[in-house]
């Protein structure tokens, strides 16, 4: 049984105080923009306009538009990592093979990515200069390979690797980067590589590496049939 990506949800934790939902519009105003336009595009005038804000108010809280930035990445990493937390849950997927727990996560990932393409490549080319923004999606990364590694021992799956902590970690990595990379260039147009098909790959990728092979057989039939035929 495969669980449809519909039961996983982005996590946004509540707003709190009348101060912080203005520092939450103007960060919404910001992601808003760089959505549309691109993040060179997103000006602290047009923000706090968006905001229904005033430059006075946003100068109260940032010391500038880098400032805000920073906090725009911070946000999408909390979130992405309450996502996280609530996805790997054991409980989530009582009943539920691994194999088909991983592909509903690596797409469920996929997605939310290409959605949010804009902002996930922002915080790529800041990341690539600045080691705080890098940090975050460094803490991403550690967060996903714990609550995994956690998963299989809570389901109690035996991986036949020689170091199984450090395998989820590599794992997971080769997975953000192929997810972040398509994210970033987007499919080419003549590409027989699937949103679809890159799942299937990745979970198979996962599963080899890890030591899983045992539960490949149903999967790659599946993408078998998935992947249009090499000419």
């Amino acid at each position: 049984m495969i669980i449809t990506q519909a039961q996983l949800e982005w996590v946004k934790p509540p707003q709190q105080t009348r101060s912080q939902q203005t520092f939450e519009r103007l960060l919404d105003a910001a992601e808003a923009i760089i959505d549309e336009k691109g993040l060179e595009h997103a000006t602290v005038a047009e923000i706090a306009k968006r905001a229904n804000s005033s430059v006075g108010s946003f100068y109260s809280r940032f010391s500038d538009k880098e400032g805000l930035m920073r906090c725009v990445f911070e946000r999408f990493t909390s979130q992405a990592i309450a996502t996280t937390e609530a996805a790997l849950s054991s409980e989530r997927w009582h009943g539920v093979a691994i194999i088909d727990a991983l592909e509903t996560m690596i797409a469920f990932m996929l997605s939310v990515f290409n959605e949010k393409r804009a902002l996930v490549s922002a915080l790529n080319i800041r990341a690539a200069h600045d080691p705080s923004v890098s940090a975050f999606g460094q803490r991403f990364q550690h967060t996903i390979s714990e609550r995994t590694t956690q998963l299989f021992k809570e389901r109690g799956e035996v991986l036949d690797h020689p170091d199984p902590g450090v395998g989820v970690f590599v794992a997971v990595g080769l997975c953000l980067s192929s997810i972040e990379a398509r994210t970033i260039h987007g499919p080419n147009q003549n590409e027989r590589l699937s949103d679809n098909v890159l799942c299937h790959e990745l979970v198979r990728m996962c599963v080899r590496y890890l030591g899983l092979g045992d539960r490949l057989a149903d999967h790659d039939h599946v993408a078998s049939q998935a992947a249009p035929p090499i000419n």
